[in-house]
């Protein structure tokens, strides 16, 4: 980036605070829903499905959401066998902390998957506008390096001709 650019230097401050403010709202959303454990998983796993949905929106491959998703699918089968044993309190609310803890787990890593991928994202559209600027300028040198080498082939050869008489 250009020092002296004040537009650049807004922009930039610009993205980085809203960047730390996203962090910032989903690290304390996460903080303040994993400090009280919720009676509804449902809205928990609703709310880690749609990270993952925007993980993977940012950028994030399907090799790396797959982990989420098989945490994903943990965290409902234990909500299942949570709601199967109605009559054992205990054991219920064993199976339901730990869905709890995998869908933090899941909140967590999506959210940092997130920013990773949107990272690279934006450094993959950063190196693909630069290499089309330098492939154009790599274009024009070798366009005035054609014409200033034919120039002088045609000014050499012109001046090597001999003027034969008739």
């Amino acid at each position: 980036m250009v020092e002296g650019d004040p537009v650049l230097r807004i922009r930039s401050f610009l993205i980085i605070c809203i960047v730390l403010a996203t962090l910032l709202s989903l690290t304390t959303q996460t903080i303040i829903s994993a400090s009280q454990p919720t009676d509804e998983p449902q809205s928990r796993f609703g709310t880690a499905l749609d990270l993952v949905h925007r993980a993977e929106a940012a950028g994030a491959t399907h090799e790396e959401t797959a982990g989420l998703v098989i945490l994903l699918n943990k965290a409902l089968q234990l909500g299942d066998e949570a709601t199967r044993l109605p009559s054992s309190e205990a054991q219920r609310a064993v199976l339901l902390a730990q869905v709890d803890d995998i869908l933090g787990k899941v909140e967590t890593e999506a959210t940092r998957l997130e920013v990773t991928a949107s990272q690279r994202t934006s450094t993959n559209r950063v190196v693909a506008y630069v290499s089309g600027g330098v492939a154009a300028f790599l274009a024009t040198l070798a366009y005035a390096c054609t014409g200033y080498v034919w120039r002088r082939y045609r000014v050499k050869r012109t001046f090597q001709m001999r003027i034969s008489p008739k």
